[in-house]
């Protein structure tokens, strides 16, 4: 008779913001939950981040909005700068008006609810090592518990938020998961929190979160500027992997030399990671396995804030996993679901900011600058696109635009372009299909869209 001490309805690898949402509801639900995470439970939630998340979500979930010591200050959107800051967009949407936190606080509050919902088995200080297999699909994994002992946990459903580098993701024997993500897909981030005297520096634009493009200091990534709270600020940078050795140098000249004016600061966190910056995964999910966050690319490409759609994604999984337990089917047809609604949802976003990002990597900082000085490319225009589909442009609008840009024709095709492009790929996001048996044609419809985008930049590139 199979030993059932160490086997779960689902096993929950990772307890950050996604993988606590999950066991949460899981639990909730009645499932046998085992959550872990390598960290050691007074450390959970505390991560290298900007700490930014929309209101939506908490009233998407029906939980608590953050208030007390894991508020840190409200926002009101995100603002993207051009690279000589003369030019700046405001993306104001339900995810992206919010709050602050302090992350920390906020991962401690999110773990004790998961485990008041009934998680049966928590483990910290444990790590996981490798997926276990009976019959050709996933039944478990071997992990490293704090004594240090290799041992196994057997369960119906593995949910994987352990982040970008997933050793699980990797290990995989699918032909529908990506192990590898491509380096041009991820940047490599530093950034540290900034405590300064309230009366000798003031924090810039205290309610929004700002975004500079800047090819020269950034070289494909963005520097990013976050309010914590009256006296103190996240800041940070992101750039292309190539960069890597590079980046606290970058970071150092282009970042801290350039926003903190006085002597007397301290310098409350800091540290570097690798955030991917493009479309989710093309399948979240496989027999018995489910990937969220970080671990399933789902991190918004152009500002890299990946707390809402992480707390979103665990909680399609723990619906996912309640419906497979209820059936005791727990094939990929029966969590098929819950790409369906991840790509609907968010990615049907991130895949036309993804086409949005690949561009403006693609862009010489005079280019960035002549282009959104002139609302080539307007922020209410890339929220249009990214979070309906859709695209309203009146001949006037852009009769105007043709005027603005027309020392710069060829900028002006091109961002004209990418606007049918990001339509065309948020409308054929929002019609994934429903059935596993359609995936492989939707697929091929959109690598087609950005083949047309590589192209278009080659182009761009030979004039």
């Amino acid at each position: 008779m199979e030993n059932t001490q160490n086997s779960y309805d689902v096993i929950v690898v990772g307890a950050g913001t996604g993988g606590t949402t999950a066991a949460r509801f899981a639990a909730k639900n009645g499932l046998k939950v085992c959550l872990i995470d390598r960290k050691q439970r007074d450390q959970i939630g505390d991560k290298i981040c900007g700490d930014a998340v929309g209101n939506e979500i908490f009233d998407f979930l029906h939980i608590n909005h953050p208030k007390n010591e894991e508020l840190s200050c409200h926002i009101k959107g995100a603002k993207l700068y051009s690279p000589n800051l003369k030019k700046c967009i405001s993306l104001k949407d339900p995810k992206q008006a919010g709050y602050i936190v302090n992350r920390l606080e906020f991962g401690q509050r999110l773990l004790n609810e998961a485990l008041d919902a009934g998680v049966e088995q928590f483990l910290d200080n444990t790590m996981a090592l490798d997926l276990l297999y009976k019959n050709g699909e996933v039944n478990g994994l071997k992990v490293k518990l704090a004594n240090g002992e290799r041992t196994d946990l057997k369960g119906n459903i593995l949910i994987d938020g352990s982040g970008f580098y997933s050793p699980l993701r990797k290990n995989i024997r699918s032909n529908l998961v990506e192990k590898e993500i491509l380096k041009e897909d991820s940047i490599i981030c530093y950034r540290e929190i900034v405590k300064f005297p309230p009366n000798e520096q003031e924090v810039q634009d205290p309610e929004y979160i700002s975004i500079i493009l800047d090819q020269e200091k950034a070289p494909g990534g963005y520097i990013w500027y976050f309010p914590k709270n009256e006296s103190s600020v996240n800041i940070g940078i992101g750039s292309f992997m190539d960069y890597g050795g590079k980046i606290k140098k970058l970071y150092q000249n282009n970042v801290f030399n350039e926003f903190i004016k006085t002597s007397h600061f301290h310098i409350i966190s800091t540290g570097g990671g690798v955030v991917p910056v493009r479309r989710p995964l093309w399948s979240c999910a496989d027999n018995r396995i489910i990937f969220i966050g970080d671990a399933g690319c789902q991190v918004n490409p152009l500002h890299g804030g990946g707390i809402d759609p992480s707390m979103r994604a665990g909680f399609y999984a723990a619906n996912s996993a309640i419906s497979a337990t209820e059936s005791g089917d727990y094939s990929i047809n029966k969590l098929w679901n819950y790409n369906y609604n991840i790509m609907t949802s968010f990615g049907s976003e991130f895949a036309a900011l993804d086409l949005l990002r690949i561009v403006l990597q693609s862009l010489s900082n005079d280019d960035l600058n002549f282009g959104l000085e002139r609302d080539l490319l307007s922020g209410d225009e890339i929220l249009q696109i990214s979070s309906t589909g859709e695209l309203d442009l009146s001949l006037i609008n852009m009769a105007i635009k043709a005027f603005k840009g027309i020392s710069r024709p060829n900028l002006l095709l091109d961002l004209n372009y990418l606007r049918i492009r990001m339509k065309e790929i948020s409308t054929l996001y929002n019609k994934f299909p429903i059935k596993i048996e359609n995936f492989s044609e939707w697929k091929n419809k959109v690598i087609k869209i950005y083949d047309k985008i590589k192209r278009m930049i080659s182009n761009t590139k030979k004039k």
